[in-house]
């Protein structure tokens, strides 16, 4: 029984310390990261664009969306609050050159994480480059540990890009 005891509080020391070197190492990260990627998808510019702005239809392809709610829709500009995986998360989005270039922001300070994605989309023959730079914020140093070395701050934007790359395809 002793032993046992015994070993139950070292397991939870250890666990303690891990969780203390990792915001320790968490805080000496910055809060702000830059993560970018791009992607070939087989569809034209216009049909990419359409996917982006089409956002009610995005719980059908993107993983680990499960429902969209636009808040606000105007000329080259939406809110909309997402559900899923990750929560609910409120974007505001901004179509800067027409087919073309998109900011997408996270509009809710309250997060633990924030940032924009800068969307760009360059034709190239029959298909469209699909670029996506993220500006990032992770807040509490716990998350910046677990985002830069667990997670890894591109996950999302990959996710994005193998799933409008499938959406493109028509699959």
């Amino acid at each position: 029984m002793k032993t046992a005891l015994l070993m139950v509080a070292w397991t939870i020391g250890a666990l303690v310390a891990l969780g203390l070197l990792a915001w320790l190492a968490g805080s000496a990260l910055p809060a702000e990261h830059v993560s970018e990627a791009k992607r070939l998808l087989p569809a034209p510019a216009e049909r990419v664009a359409h996917l982006i702005r089409d956002v009610e239809a995005q719980p059908r392809w993107r993983t680990g969306v499960t429902g969209i709610e636009v808040l606000q829709r105007g000329e080259g500009s939406w809110r909309y609050r997402e559900s899923g995986k990750n929560g609910v998360i409120t974007f505001a989005v901004s179509e800067l050159d027409p087919g073309k270039r998109f900011e997408s922001r996270i509009d809710d300070e309250t997060l633990p994480f924030g940032g924009r994605w800068i969307i760009t989309l360059h034709p190239e023959g029959g298909a469209t480059r699909l670029r996506i730079r993220e500006e990032g914020i992770v807040r509490p140093p716990l998350f910046r540990f677990l985002s830069r070395f667990v997670f890894g701050h591109g996950t999302t934007i990959r996710s994005y890009l193998d799933d409008a790359a499938r959406a493109a395809e028509g699959r």
